[in-house]
């Protein structure tokens, strides 16, 4: 094949115009959050998963919580502040451009300026310096300081044409992004509550069957379930543990996908906090009250196991040698009699639902099993955004604990979540500084092996300190139809390019 005609063909493939893939299909989905910022690449997540669909990464996060090549197949650190990537060959945008180093440079290049800088992505380029054409298939990366995070970081940083966010500008790219994915967007519904997905043939991802996405935003989880027993859509996603023996009756099937998330309350140990959360003897005893098991099994249907500690067996910094804390009211009891709280206390906890299916009954629980050790906790509600204030600027007004989750699905690795959970944090809610050393020791260490070991030390030591009542390990429930013949799945998003179905 001639450059001229394999170039053809791509071009053609991009636009739609090139043969689709055998047996093509649509498939239609119910999603539960409106796609707000649409595909917008600085907003990092358009909600419901979409935009691994459309734009890679140089790099992704394996289920194993490793990191593995996506549009980059190779990587080393050349010196303490400077990495090479070196590029997966034949990759194309989906306009049929090349994607060589310069494109993926100057995609860098939007993320870090005045654009990125003032957009949520800066958070995942917080270090970055720059970004530069080494070759036509190499780029390297610059850092401020060692960081042996990098190539985690890049896994959330999405990788698009420049010369189309420029000549679009932010806001029409978003609606019609240009990247490297085997999907790109070609119809939206007003205020983001759909999207219509088509298959693009010359993405090195290009999708197997599943031509055309049909994307239907449902926030009612009983109306989505509803839709998928009617046979009006073929994934119905974020369903309740309920729904599992629902779909199970009518023929149908739930996909549960365990996610590198720890549902918790994090306790408060600074600040005008209750003085019992100070003493660690008391911060155990809360954890030894509270009955997991029970809660995943009664409340959750089993499909959202007990949390054991605050990292996840798919991420970088699990220690299957940690012994859960277990629960034994009676020795509860005796921790807080030691600590001199023989009588328990009172303490006002934050919770906001929403974070996990059935989360407003496993805090209704929580409160029942703490007040049986003399523990008298007032659940209160808050709307998510009040919450979100309140981490941010460490106004807590009282409250003592709060609802959180220990998430490790961004890097891989418990890093993030360790440095949230620390004096680290802008406005720390946790703080033990003996643990800051340990922290920054892992961020910088660049030997691989050695920051694997770093980091299950960072978890023995939140596991002795401490920092949050951990209640269960989040999984998504997924409805599928009997149309589904193969359901691909990572934490943050549906594979549609490797799904399959067939009509029966």
């Amino acid at each position: 094949m001639t450059p001229i005609f394999r170039r053809t063909l791509l071009l053609l493939g991009a636009l739609g115009l090139g043969f689709g893939p055998a047996e093509a299909a649509t498939l239609r989905m119910t999603a539960s959050t409106p796609l707000v910022s649409y595909a917008d690449p600085l907003n990092l997540d358009a909600g419901t998963g979409i935009i691994p669909s459309i734009m890679d990464g140089l790099t992704r996060i394996g289920s194993d919580g490793e990191v593995v090549p996506a549009l980059a197949i190779a990587w080393q650190a050349t010196s303490d502040t400077a990495w090479s990537f070196d590029l997966r060959p034949d990759v194309v945008f989906s306009d049929g451009t090349p994607l060589d180093a310069a494109a993926v440079a100057a995609s860098l290049g939007v993320l870090l300026g005045p654009d990125g800088q003032g957009a949520p992505v800066a958070t995942e380029t917080d270090g970055i310096v720059a970004a530069r054409a080494l070759d036509a298939d190499t780029v390297e990366i610059t850092t401020s300081a060692k960081d042996a995070r990098l190539p985690r970081k890049l896994s959330r940083l999405r990788i698009f044409s420049a010369d189309a966010f420029r000549r679009l500008g932010r806001t029409a790219f978003a609606k019609a992004p240009v990247g490297t994915g085997p999907y790109r967007a070609s119809a939206w519904a007003p205020g983001g509550v759909g999207v219509t997905l088509i298959g693009v043939p010359s993405s090195w991802r290009a999708p197997e069957q599943i031509d055309r996405v049909d994307v239907t935003v449902v926030p009612d989880r009983a109306v989505r379930l509803q839709s998928l027993l009617a046979g009006e859509t073929d994934v119905a996603s974020n369903l309740d543990p309920d729904s599992i023996a629902i779909l199970e009756n009518n023929s149908l099937r739930a996909h549960v996908q365990p996610g590198p998330i720890v549902l918790a309350i994090s306790f408060r140990n600074v600040g005008d906090a209750t003085p019992a959360l100070k003493d660690v003897r008391v911060r155990l005893a809360l954890n030894l009250a509270i009955d997991r098991t029970r809660i995943s099994k009664e409340l959750l249907g089993g499909a959202l196991p007990p949390a054991t500690q605050v990292a996840t067996p798919d991420a970088a910094g699990w220690d299957p040698t940690l012994e859960p804390y277990g629960h034994d009211p009676d020795r509860a009891k005796t921790l807080l009699a030691d600590a001199g709280f023989p009588n328990g206390f009172q303490m006002t906890i934050a919770v906001f639902g929403g974070q996990i299916p059935g989360d407003t009954l496993v805090f209704q629980r929580v409160a029942q099993e703490l007040a049986a050790i003399g523990v008298m906790a007032e659940i209160r509600q808050l709307p998510f955004p009040d919450i979100a204030r309140r981490v941010q600027s460490g106004d807590w007004n009282g409250f003592d604990a709060f609802s959180a989750t220990w998430s490790h699905y961004l890097s891989g690795d418990i890093s993030r979540a360790a440095e949230r959970h620390s004096c680290l944090f802008s406005n720390p809610w946790f703080c033990v500084p003996e643990m800051v050393p340990l922290i920054e020791r892992s961020n910088a260490e660049m030997d691989t092996a050695t920051r694997a070991e770093l980091l299950r030390q960072i978890n023995r030591a939140f596991h002795d300190a401490v920092p949050s009542l951990l209640l269960v390990r989040y999984a998504s429930i997924d409805g599928l139809s009997r149309r589904i013949e193969r359901f691909d799945t990572v934490v943050d998003a549906i594979l549609f390019g490797t799904m399959r179905v067939q009509d029966r």
